[in-house]
């Protein structure tokens, strides 16, 4: 049985520039993005020390934290550190690069994948979805719109986008040429583990792990994702190997806020309170 740890509570005056917002939304695809990525999160956003950096239905978009707070089910601030422990408080790591890359983003309209299908293909792709636990129904229509989302982006329908996590990783990533930002990421490919209560199990309540269709939709999204993006294509067992590792250099559409969650760059400082009705 899964025990919560106690959180601490934090006013939204305690939220300092650069921090990562890490969150859990209100609906199905918020469940599933749990229950396929393993992690407590379903969300990830940037604080700039104004408002929120954040990659949404409508793209890459500027939202007041107080907003942020109050959709969400719960909001949790990490804060940077770098390998060796700095804070950005220090001289050598000002904030400002990874705020201007945040809003680079912003600036050039970047657009964020349709109802945050594409980061659930992509945790699919590289997970493979413990389909044995999801009501296979949900999971068919998870499935099929991911496909076609996919099949959109490989005919040049769709542009090519940024996922939540993506953007917060890229900010950090790119903020300077030598990366010193970078967040490692470890345990990307983790299997999963416990059982999430959001989704129904199937009817018969056993564990079907052989389902033909199914197995064959992931194979076919799968082949339609290396379409887009070959260059991944060619490595996957490089990448794979490296996100084992925990290397800092992974590709940015493979991380997760369960990714950004356990990074050893990222400490959880407390849960941002509800703002009073």
């Amino acid at each position: 049985m899964r025990i919560d740890t106690p959180v601490r509570q934090m006013d939204m005056s305690e939220v300092k520039a650069g921090d990562v917002l890490l969150s859990y939304g209100d609906g199905w695809i918020s469940d599933v993005i749990r229950l396929v990525d393993g992690g407590d999160y379903s969300h990830a956003a940037f604080f700039d020390g104004n408002n929120i950096v954040e990659a949404g239905l409508r793209g890459v978009v500027v939202t007041p934290l107080e907003s942020e707070v109050a959709a969400q089910k719960y909001v949790d601030v990490y804060r940077f550190k770098s390998d060796s422990g700095s804070p950005f408080s220090l001289p050598d790591w000002p904030v400002e690069p990874v705020i201007e890359r945040a809003h680079y983003y912003f600036d050039k309209g970047t657009k964020y994948a349709d109802n945050q299908l594409y980061l659930v293909g992509v945790l699919i792709v590289v997970r493979k979805l413990p389909y044995g636990r999801v009501e296979k129904a949900v999971l068919r229509a998870v499935l099929d719109m991911i496909f076609k989302l996919f099949k959109r982006i490989a005919e040049g329908r769709e542009t090519k986008s940024v996922v939540c996590s993506e953007l917060v990783y890229r900010s950090f990533y790119e903020a300077v040429p030598e990366k010193k930002y970078g967040l490692s990421i470890k345990g990307a490919l983790a299997p999963f583990k416990g059982r999430l209560d959001s989704l129904v199990e199937n009817e018969s309540g056993e564990d079907d792990l052989h389902d033909a269709e199914i197995e064959e939709t992931i194979r076919r999204i799968e082949r339609t994702y290396w379409e887009i993006r070959p260059e991944l294509a060619a490595s996957k067992d490089e990448i794979h190997t490296l996100l084992k590792a925990g290397n800092p250099l992974v590709a940015a559409e493979m991380v997760s806020p369960h990714d950004l969650q356990i990074s050893p760059n990222l400490e959880k400082i407390g849960r941002v309170r509800k703002p009073a009705r």
